[in-house]
């Protein structure tokens, strides 16, 4: 389960989808650069209608700037129309992290709904070895070596043979296929983006980078000015620092932030107290008595065993970091792991283990042609909380031979200094970023003085999404001389997920995730109270019946003549709770409510009033079927049907326990 660890340092979550382009390059025949339309390589969004919405490309460009008559690229273009009749001229362009990061893939999933297009077009491309452009740098190596090992636990030793191993069969293979990985680099990135605007045909562009893209972002500004209106860097790289190997102090960083989040909050500290001593005792714990948890390949169905110990907990706590949306889970996610359960550690690690959307390859080209030469032996680790810098020196040593491996052309000393423009630049950072901290908003900030800065206090690694975020870069892209007012950051905070605002069902959460065992307890809930239910058909028609035929049997006790009402009450009890946790689950999931990783939200707590109404219902069903059996009050017919209710009603109970639905307020 570790053998990804050392790359996905530098990784952003995203949704999982799939896709891979078989790698090649095409001779040039024509003017270069150029747009060739195409439909739509991408799935696109439920209500986006293709040519109406969005546009659709292959930008052709050199596969070396310097032999421009030479073998040239596709990247893959989507133009997201802007929702305005007369949009501006200086449409807005993304850059995805990574590298290796696609931006189609990521953006295309957010950007239809974004108030960012509502006065410009919005322009997304695969940079250069990425996802949907040719050749896709992807190295499927990876996973593959991590699905042998998912179920063991490793040593360091043996996980960076392993990494380096997998990193070396993809370099291989990309060396067969012909690909020129010292053709993928942040300057001939940069140049594309240059050719992207000329191709568009667009005096000035807008340009917005995220992660890696501010990188690659100011590589532009300090490559081609001429073409650029305005930069949006969010989650800021500078050129001059090496992100690798600060990722220890970057991440011991934002566990501070964490901890002293929660503590600072009043509801936060009092659910989970001494967050970070609980913590690290967890890291421990699982160092000493690791625990088998399960993940989901999204594409597949597959389920495979996965072992979790210290380093994966510490691994997922970074890696959640990163997700805006998930920071207010995390108090809540580490006291879970506390009680052994696993929920969103599960689900985290299923979205990362199986991506297979980062092109590897782009990242270890890109990265070694320009932060690849560093001593490992000369990065200070002072300050650092000990566990976290366990494996640290190791592992850059690893990644310092792999790019030797690797043996890309270096790009120099002037791709690391910093970049000096008067361009307008917004500069956007998160509090909780685990690997680009506010510091490196700062320093980039230092040499571009018509700069403005803003730092979240809610957000992990990218701002873009969040309404005040959103509204800050609209504001500053209509009018980039002028600082944004930023009056909704004083409004920003995290809503830590606490037990007042949750109930804890993962069983629902198991179940959404096609887990066979959740799907069994709530499929055979389902049709125990289905068989309950039959009691509001039976009972009914046999009155009749004997109304009907004016048979009339001996007046039973009060107790056995309300023994339909007994077993037609349990089915509305397990109707009302089944009817309840399918619409709280259901506007979870059309809500983006992260609650859902953990259960309901409070709110509906109301609905498991109803299991615990059906125990004592049950018992007196329990009496009621010995009391009809034992005494001649009921036919032959009446004696085995409720007997069979009252078997139901009994399994309902057993199923209510085992889902754990059964609370006491």
């Amino acid at each position: 389960m570790k053998i990804l660890s050392r790359f996905l340092v530098a990784l952003c979550l995203t949704v999982i989808a799939c896709g891979f382009f078989s790698p090649r390059t095409v001779q040039a025949q024509a003017e270069v650069p150029r747009l060739e339309k195409t439909s739509c390589m991408f799935p696109l969004p439920e209500g986006v209608t293709e040519g109406v919405d969005v546009d659709c490309a292959y930008l052709i460009v050199p596969q070396r700037y310097e032999d421009p008559q030479g073998e040239t690229l596709r990247l893959a273009v989507a133009v997201i129309r802007s929702t305005s009749p007369n949009p501006r001229r200086d449409a807005l362009v993304f850059n995805q992290g990574g590298p290796g990061g696609s931006t189609i893939d990521y953006f295309s999933q957010v950007l239809f709904d974004s108030p960012l297009r509502a006065e410009r077009d919005l322009v997304l491309f695969d940079q250069r070895g990425t996802l949907y452009s040719e050749p896709a740098l992807m190295c499927p190596e990876f996973l593959d070596e991590t699905l042998k090992v998912l179920d063991k636990d490793l040593s360091d030793e043996e996980e960076n043979r392993l990494f380096r191993q997998a990193a070396d069969a993809c370099r291989d293979r990309l060396l067969r296929e012909g690909v020129d990985l010292s053709a993928f680099n942040s300057l001939e990135n940069a140049h594309d983006i240059e050719s992207l605007r000329v191709a568009l045909g667009l005096e000035k562009i807008n340009l917005y980078g995220v992660s890696y893209g501010t990188l690659l972002a100011l590589h532009a500004l300090r490559e081609h000015p001429e073409g650029l209106r305005s930069l949006i860097l969010d989650a800021v790289v500078p050129p001059q620092i090496d992100f690798n190997p600060e990722s220890a102090r970057t991440m011991d960083r934002a566990f501070t932030e964490l901890f002293n989040a929660c503590a600072a909050d009043a509801e936060c500290n009092r659910d989970f107290p001494n967050l970070e001593k609980v913590f690290f005792e967890e890291v421990d714990r699982l160092d000493a008595h690791p625990v088998m948890i399960q993940l989901m390949d999204p594409e597949t169905g597959e389920r495979h065993r996965a072992l979790l110990n210290g380093d994966g907990l510490i691994q997922t706590l970074f890696q959640t970091l990163y997700s805006s949306e998930l920071i207010p889970l995390l108090p809540k996610m580490i006291y879970d792991v506390r009680a052994n359960r696993f929920t969103l550690i599960e689900r985290v690690q299923s979205l990362i283990t199986f991506d297979r959307t980062m092109a590897e390859g782009m990242y270890y080209a890109v990265v070694c042609a320009e932060d690849g030469d560093f001593d490992p032996r000369s990065v200070k680790y002072d300050g650092i909380r000990p566990r976290l810098v366990k494996g640290e020196q190791e592992g850059n040593e690893t990644f310092v031979q792999v790019c030797r491996d690797w043996n890309v052309r270096q790009l120099g000393k002037q791709a690391d200094e910093p970049v000096f423009s008067d361009l307008p630049v917004l500069i956007l950072n998160g509090r909780f970023d685990p690997i680009t901290p506010e510091t490196y908003g700062e320093m980039v900030a230092q040499t571009l003085p018509n700069s403005y800065l803003f730092t979240f206090p809610n957000t992990g690694h990218g701002a873009i999404g969040d309404a005040c975020a959103d509204q800050i870069m609209v504001e500053f892209l209509d009018d980039p001389s002028h600082r944004p007012e930023a009056a909704c950051l004083k409004e920003a905070k995290v809503d830590f997920v606490t037990t007042q605002d949750v109930v804890d069902f993962p069983v629902l959460m198991r179940a959404l995730n096609l887990d066979p065992w959740a799907l069994v307890l709530l499929g055979g809930l389902i049709l125990g109270v289905t068989g309950l239910l039959s009691a509001w058909v039976v009972f009914p028609l046999a009155w009749l019946a004997r109304l009907v035929s004016g048979r009339a049997g001996a007046p039973a006790p009060w107790l056995l003549r309300l023994a339909p009402w007994v077993a037609g009450f349990l089915a509305l009890f397990g109707v009302f709770f089944l009817g309840g946790l399918a619409v709280a689950g259901f506007r979870m999931v059309t809500e983006n409510d992260i609650r859902i990783f953990f259960g309901i939200p409070a709110r509906w707590r109301w609905i498991f009033t109803f299991p615990v109404l059906s125990v004592p219902l049950t018992l007196v069903m329990v009496v009621q079927a010995v009391a009809g059996l034992r005494r001649g009050y009921w036919r032959l017919w009446r004696k085995v049907y409720f007997l069979l209710l009252t078997l139901v009603a009994l399994s309902c109970i057993g199923l209510y326990l085992a889902v754990g639905a059964l609370r006491f307020w």
